[in-house]
């Protein structure tokens, strides 16, 4: 008995040791993680760049599998089905969490993380990456579409930033000038997942929404048909709208626009390094960004990204550590600053405020990023809501190609997604 007792003592002892690892201090050597991401994403390719030091510090090796994103959550699924234990972290879009969460497929956290930590993170950043109110990612990148416009054109033409729906409808007019290829701007309209999106921002900014919070089906709300009324009125009356962009996703968006096609556009803060750069851009001088404009309310969706431990991981104490080492305030503060995007921690932008790397512009644009968050919320609290974006993804398409009508595309959109939910 006492043997047992003894024996019993020292696998707590062990236990409590392994999960009292942290910053990549004491993860023991010859472990191997396999982080799996979303192949050419700036933060990604960071964290890859970075890892060797991990590996330095600690003897764990780290493998990082990059993934195409739109095969990423066919993948992801397929592993934590199959429970191969093949991949250690997901690099975790928000739209997967809750239903990765509510199917036990990855790790709750809200017991790994310090109080200090929690409290340093924004907190839009930690509900996003949260389900029923438990925290399943850490965020290491938090971001909300921002209006990307031509300075030169604006100030031409004697126009300030618009900052309403009606602003921003007779800025596209006027800017719109066929005769050089100039349109006022881009409504992205591809049948795929990212531009749905932005979809989501017409809805919260008129009051509309997919889903309600008790899981009703309201897509084809009045709010909702404003919206769209709104959107096909810019394409076909005012034909201020770049034509193709029924088929137009971001990198349509960010392309046209480096080009000087384009005089405004919604786009995510990564293109804001590219469009700084004068080797992939023709305005790079010659643009500014600036928050959404509202519509009957100031609002976007809150998105992030964040690192999840997948249930079938061997190594959940080594990836821990990890997830703790790559998403510090310094190293956080350093991906922002090599990719002049916003940062998830309080503590990481008094960093890049302070950094001597990154010009003053380049500053007041992260903290402008950032701020554009202060009105923005979760979108994807349903489990579903990946099918829900695939099937939006369609109706958003038929209707501003004119396959069928505001209501008879909401119509088929509420018939699908009360299917879904159901």
């Amino acid at each position: 008995m006492r043997k047992r007792i003894i024996a019993v003592f020292a696998l707590i002892l062990m236990v409590s040791m392994v999960f009292a690892t942290g910053s990549g201090e004491s993860t023991d050597a010859g472990t191997k993680l396999v982080i799996a991401g979303e192949a050419g994403s700036p933060q990604f390719m960071y964290f890859k760049s970075i890892g060797p030091e991990y590996t330095a510090q600690t003897g764990v090796e780290v493998e990082f599998i990059e993934l195409p994103h739109d095969n990423m959550h066919e993948r992801f699924v397929q592993e934590s089905i199959s429970r191969s234990g093949a991949i250690d972290i997901y690099n975790a879009d928000q739209p997967w969490i809750s239903e990765f969460a509510s199917r036990g497929w990855i790790e709750p956290l809200d017991d790994l993380i310090s109080d200090e930590d929690r409290a340093d993170f924004l907190s839009s950043a930690l509900d996003a990456s949260s389900y029923q109110g438990k925290l399943y990612a850490i965020p290491y990148f938090i971001h909300t579409p921002i209006v990307f416009y031509r300075t030169d054109l604006f100030e031409e033409a004697g126009f300030s930033v618009p900052t309403t729906w009606e602003e921003y409808r007779e800025a596209a007019k006027k800017l719109t000038d066929p005769e050089t290829g100039v349109y006022g701007t881009i409504i992205e309209a591809k049948q795929a997942t990212e531009p749905v999106t932005h979809l989501v921002d017409w809805y919260f900014q008129n009051g509309a929404e997919f889903v309600d919070g008790e899981g009703n089906v309201v897509v084809d709300s009045p709010e909702a048909k404003e919206v769209f009324e709104f959107l096909l009125e810019m394409m076909y009356e005012d034909q201020s709208v770049m034509p193709g962009s029924v088929g137009y996703d971001n990198a349509d968006a960010h392309n046209l626009f480096m080009q000087g096609k384009v005089a405004m556009i919604k786009n995510w803060p990564y293109m804001y390094a590219m469009a700084r750069d004068p080797e992939q851009s023709l305005v790079s001088d010659d643009f500014a960004i600036a928050r959404q404009p509202a519509g009957k309310y100031d609002s976007t969706a809150v998105w992030t990204w964040g690192f999840a431990i997948s249930s079938s991981s061997r190594n959940k104490e080594a990836a821990w550590d990890f997830i703790q080492w790559a998403t510090s305030a310094e190293n956080l503060a350093q991906m922002g600053i090599q990719n002049l995007m916003p940062v998830p921690r309080h503590s990481s932008f008094d960093i890049v405020k302070a950094s001597e790397d990154i010009s003053e512009k380049d500053k007041e644009a992260i903290l402008l990023m950032s701020e554009a968050l202060d009105v923005g919320r979760n979108a994807t609290e349903s489990p579903v809501f990946p099918s829900i974006q695939s099937e939006m993804g369609t109706v958003l398409s038929r209707i501003m190609s004119k396959q069928v009508s505001v209501e008879e595309g909401l119509s088929e959109a509420r018939e699908a997604l009360e299917r879904i939910v159901e």
